[in-house]
């Protein structure tokens, strides 16, 4: 029988609390045998700890890993107490929109669902329902197979999932190498699962690419391969929309968009020194962009090889506006009008050997080596089209500034790394020309 994932502010109290009783059940097996595959802390560990898992990001198995990952550690909470626990399902957590009061739902304040976050006020990512509901390309949308020519992380991870983690909830789900101790990760996750599910439904839930590839961590599982995780409904769930979800999702769908590669221009610094030393000392860089083909009808800029931090997250902006126009980021108008979009660098997943944490405590490796994880670097994508419809000879007079800002403490507190901004690299900027 199919079971229904819910909004967690719209469980009842006894529904929430069957939730909490289970979860409760598999942090006490933890306590007594952190190595018990069916406790809490092994759960996380599949997603925090390089040699238990870890997660996948960066690639086409994101959103499967995951899929994964919920769809187990569910059925675990099911049979945890049962029949008290036979219909607990994971709620989700609706950050699409903000809440009514407060930062986060009531129920993650609850004992067993609370932990230490940011609660200082933050804008919720800007573009979540337009990547949802605007973006008809599968590998744009969730990532890349691991040998696509010039991709990797799809625009849902670069953009809103990293945000979310890195600067606005923060606490342990800052850092990838904590974030399922936070119970909040699953809810969280979940709400990215129903985002994909929903994306699956408006677009025909296209075959899965990279179908056969096994996913880290559940290889004793009888569901272990990406091809186990395409439907929802195979898997015995859904989603259970809110109202306001259901208007959300009430747009029609594009249609796919085909287009031509007609040019590839590689686009300048416009001043001396070079991009670290611009990053360091004034926090953002300016390329001049160049004009494009008169048959070109988009343009995208392309930042190759931008490097995936060791010791922290940070957010990247991207602005096109006229040389003459001063950079006035803290300017809401400009944001508004030369704003082209953003990426935020999640610091990567990174074992002891890479200058990151140590494995999770109380687990027994037995001398094993990590496994490998996060790619060591993205291509990110800025969508430029916007000037040449308002101005087609403005790609001649105009620059692209990409400003660096460092996300928050985990408590929110603003911060200014010193080794951080030294992470700031990348190996090109290009220009994009689609006719």
């Amino acid at each position: 029988m199919t079971k229904n994932r819910r909004d967690i502010n719209s469980l009842s109290q006894t529904e929430l609390d069957d939730y909490i009783h289970a979860i409760g059940i598999l942090r006490a097996r933890s306590a007594a045998d952190p190595d018990d595959p069916t406790g809490y802390d092994f759960q996380a560990a599949l997603h925090n700890d390089m040699f238990v898992g870890p997660c996948e990001h960066g690639s086409d198995l994101f959103l499967p890993w995951h899929r994964s990952h919920l769809y187990h550690f569910e059925k675990l909470l099911q049979e945890s107490d049962p029949p008290r626990t036979a219909d607990v399902t994971l709620p989700y957590w609706d950050w699409l929109h903000p809440e009514p009061t407060g930062k986060f739902p009531p129920a993650f304040a609850l004992p067993g669902l609370a932990a230490e976050r940011n609660e200082v006020a933050t804008d919720l990512p800007p573009d979540t329902l337009e990547i949802v509901t605007q973006e008809t390309d599968q590998g744009a949308f969730g990532g890349y197979p691991a040998a696509h020519p010039g991709g990797d992380y799809g625009r849902l991870e670069l953009g809103p999932h990293n945000y979310m983690h890195g600067v606005f909830i923060g606490g342990a789900m800052g850092d990838p190498s904590t974030a399922a101790q936070d119970a909040i990760y699953f809810s969280f996750h979940t709400f990215i699962d129903l985002l994909w599910a929903e994306w699956q439904r408006r677009n025909g839930a296209p075959p899965l690419t990279s179908p056969d590839h096994d996913l880290r961590g559940f290889l004793s599982q009888a569901k272990h391969k990406v091809a186990d995780f395409a439907d929802t409904v195979a898997l015995g769930y859904e989603y259970e929309y809110t109202d306001r979800l259901k208007s959300a999702f009430a747009v029609p769908v594009p249609a796919p968009v085909e287009r031509t590669l007609l040019a590839t221009r590689p686009l300048s610094l416009v001043s001396a020194p070079d991009f670290a030393t611009q990053m360091r000392e004034a926090s953002r860089a300016q390329f001049g962009l160049v004009a494009a083909p008169e048959e070109g009808r988009e343009a995208v800029v392309r930042l190759d090889e931008l490097k995936i931090p060791l010791t922290g997250s940070y957010l990247l902006h991207a602005y096109v506006h006229p040389r003459d126009v001063p950079f006035r980021a803290d300017d809401a108008e400009f944001a508004d009008r030369y704003g082209v979009g953003y990426a935020v660098l999640w610091r990567a997943h990174a074992g002891p050997a890479d200058g990151g944490h140590e494995h999770e405590a109380g687990h027994d490796h037995g001398g094993r080596q990590p496994h490998p994880h996060h790619p060591s670097s993205c291509t990110v994508r800025f969508d430029v089209t916007a000037v040449l419809a308002e101005a087609p000879e403005a790609l001649g007079t105009h620059v692209l500034t990409l400003q660096y800002s460092p996300a928050p403490t985990g408590t929110g507190q603003p911060q200014r790394p010193p080794e951080l901004v030294q992470e700031v690299a990348l190996k090109d900027v290009v220009m994009e020309v689609y006719g």
